[in-house]
């Protein structure tokens, strides 16, 4: 539970401030200085994250030895509230039609309205969190949402470091933090079971970067269901890190070297695109290879043959996210960790 108290320290808790306004100096400085990222900072002052002890003793010792202190917030006190909030999405949300994401959205803008708060977008990613970084430094918003969980996210150190309130979708290895998430490791291991009931016996997983942790989760469903029927894991079979077209082609290829029956792809937008390269390539669905996707959207319902998927409420599950942070910061007790259900949909495409 994450009680009253702990929002206060969030709130009102920070880094120490033993000097004057004169000597404080920024983490950009402080990076610059050392050599360092503003990450490695970010993390050694708020003592989160991987970071060496050896680090941290630098950007310690180097703040002694000015006699400065970090110049980020360290109160967001209730009564500058901006009745906004901000939601985090990743940066390449405006090259794809990322319809989880949209509808995300769509759940916390309503929850949010509600509630008598207003919804900013920030767009960051592993490598650039400056529109953050500028959001939080202008206290503009009294609590954000991070719509994707990945594994040593800077976003995180920031939050940390700013006190600010935040609940993250998705899952994180951090169980101090607030996390709504969907029962990824479930439903796929579901789709797996089914798929395996139905006759596939080489199923091909095709999916995304594993440092988001929805593809690491579906990744552990795939591989949990597979000694059930006897099946022993064929690496050549598991194609990761797809984020782009020319790594689909790569992935797509090297799995129908290994003769697949089923493809079992990530996402929606995964599969959508791996169906229309089967078509191209005169491979008919379901009759020569069977496809599904841990990922649901219309994309998929309007295809010919309509893909089977795994079907999640990513509306209501931004609303849940955002209903938590909005108890948070009314002081409410909440449950660190809420998971929400899931349905598998079987179609054509898998007959």
């Amino acid at each position: 539970m994450l009680k009253a108290r702990n929002l206060l320290r969030m709130r009102e808790g920070g880094v120490a401030v033993a000097g004057t306004e004169q000597n404080k100096v920024s983490i950009e400085e402080i990076a610059k200085a050392l050599g360092v990222s503003k990450t490695t900072v970010s993390r050694a002052l708020s003592g989160k994250g991987r970071i060496s002890e050896s680090t941290r003793s630098r950007v310690r010792g180097y703040l002694a030895s000015t006699g400065a202190v970090p110049a980020v917030r360290t109160q967001w006190a209730a009564d500058s509230a901006t009745h906004n909030l901000t939601m985090v999405i990743p940066d390449h949300f405006v090259r794809l039609d990322l319809p989880f994401l949209r509808k995300c959205m769509g759940g916390i803008s309503t929850m949010a309205a509600q509630r008598g708060y207003d919804l900013l977008l920030c767009y960051a990613s592993a490598s650039n969190t400056v529109q953050l970084e500028r959001q939080l430094a202008s206290r503009k918003m009294d609590g954000v949402i991070l719509s994707r969980a990945m594994a040593d996210d800077p976003c995180l150190d920031l939050l940390r470091q700013y006190r600010l309130p935040f609940v993250v979708i998705g899952r994180c290895e951090d169980d101090t933090i607030p996390q709504a998430d969907n029962d990824q490791v479930g439903a796929s291991c579901e789709m797996t079971r089914l798929l395996l009931r139905l006759g596939a016996r080489r199923i091909a997983l095709i999916t995304g970067s594993t440092t988001y942790t929805v593809n690491s989760d579906r990744m552990r469903g795939y591989l949990r269901a597979l000694p059930e029927f006897g099946i022993a894991l064929d690496q050549q079979l598991v194609q990761t890190g797809v984020e782009s077209d020319t790594q689909r082609a790569d992935a797509l290829e090297a799995v129908l070297e290994q003769r697949p029956d089923c493809l079992l792809c990530g996402d929606d937008r995964l599969a959508f695109d791996i169906m229309q390269e089967l078509h191209a390539r005169h491979i008919r669905v379901p009759q020569d290879l069977r496809v599904a996707s841990l990922y649901d959207s219309e994309l998929l319902k309007s295809m010919a043959p309509s893909v089977s998927a795994v079907q999640f409420d990513a509306g209501r599950l931004g609303a849940t996210a955002c209903r938590m942070l909005l108890d948070i910061l009314a002081g409410k007790q909440v449950e660190l960790r809420q998971v929400e259900g899931y349905q598998v949909i079987l179609r054509d495409s898998t007959k």
